[in-house]
């Protein structure tokens, strides 16, 4: 059932610091969700891992600054970057693929039959899991650049990029940024991305999304355009299990320490 949601709200205090538009540098921000020491702790490395997709399937319709849904088990918030931004503005839309007057003047993807979410006006997406603190690695994701024209033969091979910026529990972030391809004959079309080995084994307790658009020169700007725009669907967070507790930990060391002596006096 499509439901036109009564969103999560937001406060508008801790929506992130804008970025400048000429650097387009990391966010510096305060957290949406407490911070637990757990989540500090949390080694992405052998630690195993719940898969949790968020695919948008069950909303439609029009997004303001500061809305929010919760599916899968995280929040994922919708905030306009704009200085003076006010909850409400326009940031975004649920998009039924299979509706080809979805995207009225501009140029949507081709490929995607199902409902998946639009980052509009340089807006971004912010990620937490609804579990205050807990930790996720990024699985992957479909991503496509959305145009603000119609003419196709606008745009250059390489029309944008999506960048993910995670922040660990303990303070600091990392980034990681993915192109999106210009159209095709018959449009844009939805690509599947994997974060890199390293990036995809890295913990984080808030993560967001953000895009760039590019020009023919492969200049990229994000924050300046409001054309930076793009389509998102089956995001995929890797829940990050809670390591024990220190006093848990070595309660745990000794009981193996305890059964190896024990083995030893047997053999």
């Amino acid at each position: 059932m499509t439901r036109h949601a009564t969103f999560v709200a937001v406060p508008a205090s801790v929506r992130p610091a804008p970025v400048s538009p000429s650097t387009a540098s990391p966010f510096s921000l305060p957290r949406r969700g407490a911070l637990a020491l757990a989540a500090a702790l949390a080694c992405a490395a052998g630690l195993p891992a719940h898969a949790a997709v968020i695919n948008f399937d069950a909303y439609g319709g029009l997004v303001g600054d500061s809305d929010a849904i919760v599916e899968s088990g995280y929040q994922v918030g919708f905030f306009s970057n704009a200085t003076g931004a006010q909850p409400g503005d326009f940031v975004g839309a649920f998009i039924d693929g299979s509706d080809p007057t979805s995207c009225l003047n501009g140029a949507c993807p081709v490929n995607n039959g199902s409902t998946y979410y639009s980052v509009v006006n340089d807006s971004f997406i912010d990620i937490i899991s609804d579990t205050a603190g807990k930790a996720f690695r990024i699985g992957g994701f479909d991503a496509s650049f959305i145009g603000a024209s119609a003419a196709l033969n606008s745009y250059p091979a390489v029309a944008g990029l999506v960048r993910i910026q995670g922040f660990f529990a303990a303070g600091g972030s990392a980034t990681e940024t993915y192109q999106l391809a210009g159209p095709g004959a018959n449009g844009f079309n939805f690509g599947h991305f994997n974060p890199s080995t390293a990036f995809g084994n890295l913990a984080f307790v808030e993560a967001v999304m953000f895009g760039f658009v590019c020009n023919s020169l492969g200049n990229c700007s994000a924050f300046s355009t409001d054309t930076a725009q793009f389509g998102v669907d089956n995001l995929s967070l890797l829940d990050v299990a809670t390591v024990p507790e220190p006093s848990s930990a070595l309660l745990l060391g000794l009981g193996l320490a305890g059964l190896l002596a024990f083995a030893r006096r047997r053999a």
